[in-house]
């Protein structure tokens, strides 16, 4: 069983070239490869494998991620052994942060009614499990520029 979640028969046809090389890495070549399918555990087992480390690779990547709703932002930055988060949460119902454009209000927080906080914790249970766990909920990569952004709002 994955530690994450099998990729897709669509994931797997686009990544066929990474599955390919992995199965190589494993010491199954293509004749091998075509007697594992006909036992459908096996195959799955490997397919599981490969599903685990294409997500590590991608978890181990993320250095920032973030939450829209209509009324607040979560920007995290994803250090290596703590999560940090900026939020900004707005009462003013004219704000909708789903919104690309009502996100610039933020840069200028005198603009708009914004409260902006942080916090910082530990990962639960690991840091790639807390990661794939958020972005399943919701957060989406970003680059980081909103967090550095903010980042000096915090000390006024």
């Amino acid at each position: 069983m994955a530690k994450y979640r099998v990729l897709t028969s669509e994931e797997l046809r686009e990544l066929e070239d990474e599955f390919i090389k992995f199965l190589v890495l494993n010491g199954i070549v293509a004749d091998d490869w075509n007697k594992l399918k006909k036992d459908p555990e096996k195959a799955d087992r490997m397919i599981d494998l490969f599903s685990d480390v294409v997500f590590e690779k991608i978890l181990r990547e993320i250095t920032h991620l973030a939450h829209y709703s209509k009324s607040s932002i979560k920007i995290f930055f994803c250090a290596e052994d703590q999560i940090h988060l900026i939020g900004v949460d707005t009462e003013d119902p004219s704000i909708d942060f789903t919104s690309t454009a009502d996100r610039t209000s933020i840069a200028d927080p005198s603009t708009a009614d914004l409260k902006i906080y942080h916090a910082s914790k530990a990962y639960t249970p690991d840091r790639e499990m807390e990661l794939f766990n958020m972005l399943q909920n919701g957060c989406v990569k970003t680059d980081g520029k909103l967090y550095a952004s903010l980042e000096p709002q915090l000390k006024k």
